[in-house]
């Protein structure tokens, strides 16, 4: 009684466009009725009752169809004890739009709570760090009550089955916006309690809470893996997860118009490239297009120490379509696609390797299928130059051919790929750049579409040590992105591939163990990349360059 009043005017004060649901838990102490005249006094006041033994849960529940049923958007809820400060409600409202669940935490960023016993605090983080464990989720406070929801999140849940128990709840809540995939933040805010203030839970509930939590634990190699950290940079996993779980906006909301014929902007990803960037770009400029016209060339050098900046300047001396952005040194190449996806202003993308050449036709190939209105991005059909008659070269040219038939049965994208320019941003942190952009356009509705007429050619490694090296990576990264989006590609499973192997062995001795050799040093790849991902914290999304793919003849 002595927090409530108080607490509502200072809402009042600090947003008084909200209205205010006060869920009272059956005060014996005149609560009720001194909220219930503050209500007649102001309209932006309401009290409801809890029925006889519910728990605090129950009341965040309550308040919930309360405002469900009013249509309110966002949804703000904060404890009426005066430990939750409404100064804060305004960052909370900023971000409402862009955020399914915001969370005003006391542990992020530091420890930021006031008046309460070092044993209930140190009792309070450790917790909060088991259930970051378990659940494998870059939040370090999950039992705040102090938060913002989106209607449309609060819409998806079935609010009946929701755990009545206070953390549970809380815990529940944060589990269910990443799982829904709706975006999660978390803001800095002080928590002021006091000595003698109640516990929400008791220490019986506190061992079923900690049980109850394994209800949401990740999969335990996640676990494994997010453990890790501890010891190295959680900083950057938490940074890896939030870019990853987390994506942007989509640009325009998704919505784009189909067209007879479109604007392509090409972006040519380069890394000391100077032996093939000319080539690679006239290729470009060559293109025979009937449903699209290309209107930008945009080079994106990522730390070169050669002559590629050189070339690209002198290119674009003579071809105004032609772009240069540069990067003082290598962040990955998903960093130099984003400063790609910035630029373009095209209605298709088209993303290139800088070390391949593309076919006379391949960019109409590419742009074709977009036609059709549900389909979000196709990949062209890679073709190495490497020489067959190797190990290497057989190699090289088995797996791209394994590629091309699974990605007619289910389209697949590499080394080069169009899509609509509605995606704003991708991950910084994968090392597999296609397969991401393909998890985005998946996630938005959209289909992709395979054109196997759309040839690119490509340098694959020539060396086995380059070939296992760039296996090792893909593993890795198809599992970090199995693990962070739930997005699998159709080369992951075993199962898709063997009845392929099958049909284009060649049944001579020769033929027989190279396919062999080639299967074992594959199953050793995704096994290396399975213990760099789960147990060596290895990411490659700067990778290690393999000089022999630069040497296109």
């Amino acid at each position: 009684m002595d927090h409530i009043v108080p607490l509502i005017n200072s809402v009042m004060k600090n947003a008084p466009e909200l209205d205010i649901l006060v869920v009272d838990g059956q005060s014996t102490d005149g609560t009720f009725g001194i909220i219930e005249r503050l209500s007649k006094k102001y309209r932006a006041v309401n009290i409801v009752s809890q029925p006889e033994n519910v728990n605090y849960g129950d009341a965040i529940k309550q308040g919930f169809r309360y405002a469900l049923d009013r249509e309110y958007d966002p949804v703000l809820t904060m404890d009426g004890d005066g430990a939750h400060d409404p100064e804060y409600i305004n960052d909370f409202l900023k971000l409402s739009s862009e955020y399914g669940l915001i969370s005003g935490s006391r542990y992020v960023d530091g420890v930021r709570v006031e008046g309460w016993r070092f044993r209930k605090l140190l009792i309070s983080k450790l917790a909060n760090m088991y259930i970051s464990y378990v659940l494998v989720k870059p939040i370090w406070d999950f039992t705040t009550g102090y938060r913002c929801y989106q209607r449309r999140f609060l819409q998806e849940l079935d609010l009946s089955a929701l755990h009545p128990q206070a953390y549970i709840l809380q815990i529940e809540l944060i589990y269910l916006a990443y799982r829904h995939r709706y975006r999660v933040k978390e803001i800095p805010t002080i928590f002021r309690g006091t000595l003698d203030a109640p516990s929400k839970i008791s220490g019986q509930s506190w061992w079923k809470t900690f049980g109850y939590v394994l209800k949401f634990r990740a999969p335990f190699l996640e676990i494994m893996r997010h453990l890790a950290y501890i010891k190295k940079e959680y900083e950057r996993f938490v940074a890896e997860y939030e870019e990853l779980a987390n994506p942007p906006e989509l640009k325009n909301k998704g919505k784009f118009d189909v067209k007879e014929k479109y604007s392509v902007s090409v972006g040519l990803m380069a890394y000391n490239e100077e032996k093939i960037i000319t080539r690679c770009i006239k290729a470009i400029q060559k293109q025979t297009l009937e449903s699209g016209e290309i209107t930008e060339i945009i080079v994106v050098s990522s730390g070169s120490t050669d002559s590629t900046d050189s070339l690209v300047v002198d290119a674009a001396a003579r071809d105004t379509r032609i772009r240069l952005i540069t990067q003082p040194s290598r962040k990955g190449k998903a960093s130099a696609i984003n400063e790609f996806l910035a630029a373009a202003r095209s209605d298709i993308l088209i993303l290139e390797s800088a070390d391949t050449i593309a076919g006379p036709d391949t960019v109409e190939c590419l742009i074709k299928p977009f036609k059709d209105k549900k389909i979000g991005m196709t990949g062209a059909h890679p073709v190495p130059v490497n020489d067959r008659e190797s190990f290497a070269g057989f190699c090289v040219h088995t797996m791209w051919e394994l590629h091309h038939r699974l990605a007619m049965e289910h389209p697949k994208c590499g080394e080069m790929i169009a899509f609509r320019n509605i995606i704003s941003r991708m991950p910084t942190y994968t090392a597999v750049d296609e397969a991401s952009l393909e998890a985005i356009i998946a996630e938005s509705g959209l289909g992709l579409a395979y054109a196997p007429k759309a040839i690119v050619h490509n340098k694959g490694p020539e060396t086995i040590g380059d070939f296992i090296k760039q296996r090792r990576r893909i593993a890795s990264g198809h599992r970090h992105l199995l693990a962070t989006v739930g997005h699998e590609v159709s080369t992951k499973r075993p199962g898709n591939i063997l009845s392929h192997i099958i049909k284009i062995i060649d049944w001579t001795p020769k033929g027989i163990v190279f396919m062999t050799a080639l299967i074992l040093i594959e199953m050793y790849a995704r096994f290396m990349g399975w213990l760099d991902f789960y147990l060596r914290d290895r990411n490659p999304f700067i990778w290690d360059i393999s000089f022999s793919t630069k040497k296109m003849e």
